[in-house]
């Protein structure tokens, strides 16, 4: 069992468990009293929306937001109503403190601060405003407040170590993409500057031989590969400020891949956008290794589409195809594991997956240069 489902199942515990001791309290052992049912209510869908921020959490603002404002809501229908006789809201408290850990972890840092705020005002006046304002609701308001502060340590304590971990990360691809670089320069650079020189002075020796024109192509291949791999390695070495190109490549290297057997749609403007030439390649080798998979594992299918677009500055390419067969399960091999971190590492991302019962698809999302509009 992961880390994360043994929380998720500890916090569902607490908050079912702390809902059940309240459900008793008021409604069994005591009659409801005024608003108790109310509060109660407020509790469990306030619970609920904490548990929700772990299966949604790219909405945990959002749901953060709900539940402070529905305890506000409630805490203000109490300030009006006749105050409710016996403590209670560990439940609610709970959730809320919950929610503005999350916040405090993974929204931008004037979004999270507004919502730890509100939500600490909104932990902090529930019980004088609900109950009667004695010195128990003060100190269970104290109390309270140690708990949205312990949340909000929680949740920046969590967001320092992720932010660690993304800088240890950078560094240790830096230092890959320098030894890449290095090798790349002292071997390969180095192997096909011999075979051009070789080839020039084999166009000296064999001045006036039919392999002239052979050896003419062989020369140029060998400084075409040259500068790519000078390109490459300072791409690799300052990959921040990496010039971008007109990528006519860039047609040009996904029509090489696809054959007349491929539905091929390519968005109007490609061939003018600047993409920087590491991703030219990427794009390549993605299609290639899709449609191999295609032809390996897909025999049978009788539609192959390959859609190549441009949209906030993201260049999108997607390979879909049928005939899906019940066996496959996984997102491809180790080709498309591998071009998976290829991407990463470029700042994209990649899917692969079912698509619908019987079709397959491969989505590559790609950064695009700043340059490009």
């Amino acid at each position: 069992m992961t880390r994360s489902r043994a929380l998720m199942i500890a916090e569902i515990a607490l908050l079912l468990g702390l809902n059940v001791h309240e459900a008793i309290s008021r409604f069994i052992l005591h009659g409801p009293r005024p608003g108790e049912v109310f509060y109660f209510s407020s509790g469990v869908v306030i619970g609920a929306l904490a548990l929700l921020r772990r299966r949604y959490p790219e909405r945990t603002g959002q749901l953060a937001a709900v539940a402070v404002a529905i305890s506000l809501l409630c805490s203000g229908v109490g300030g009006l109503a006749e105050p409710a006789a016996r403590l209670a809201g560990d439940c609610e408290t709970l959730a809320l403190m919950l929610l503005i850990g999350a916040c405090c972890h993974r929204l931008p840092p004037i979004e999270a601060g507004a919502l730890a705020v509100v939500g600490g005002f909104a932990m902090v006046i529930a019980p004088v405003s609900r109950y009667s304002g004695d010195q128990a609701a003060l100190t269970i308001a104290v109390f309270w407040a140690i708990l949205w502060g312990v949340g909000v340590a929680v949740g920046l304590i969590l967001r320092d170590g992720a932010a660690r971990r993304e800088e240890a990360l950078a560094a240790a691809r830096n230092r890959e993409r320098l030894a890449l670089a290095r090798e790349l320069h002292d071997l390969v650079a180095h192997h096909i500057t011999g075979v051009v020189v070789s080839a020039q002075a084999a166009q000296v020796v064999l001045a006036d031989g039919t392999e002239q024109k052979l050896l003419g192509d062989i020369e140029q291949a060998g400084s075409e590969a040259l500068a790519a791999v000078r390109r490459m390695v300072g791409v690799l070495r300052s990959p921040d400020d990496a010039p971008a190109v007109i990528a006519g490549g860039l047609v040009e290297s996904v029509q090489s891949v696809v054959d007349g057997n491929v539905i091929l749609r390519m968005a109007p403007g490609l061939a003018e956008l600047a993409v920087a030439p590491e991703t030219v390649s990427t794009v390549h080798r993605v299609l290639l290794e899709s449609l191999t998979n295609v032809r390996k594992h897909a025999p049978d299918a009788r539609q192959v589409t390959v859609a190549v677009t441009a949209e906030d500055r993201l260049l999108r390419v997607e390979i879909r195809n049928d005939g899906l067969t019940r066996t496959r399960r996984t997102a491809g091999g180790y080709g498309l594991i591998g071009m998976g971190e290829r991407i990463d590492a470029l700042g994209g991302t990649l899917t692969a997956g079912p698509y619908g019962e019987r079709s397959w698809q491969v989505l590559a999302q790609l950064p695009l240069s700043k340059e490009t509009s």
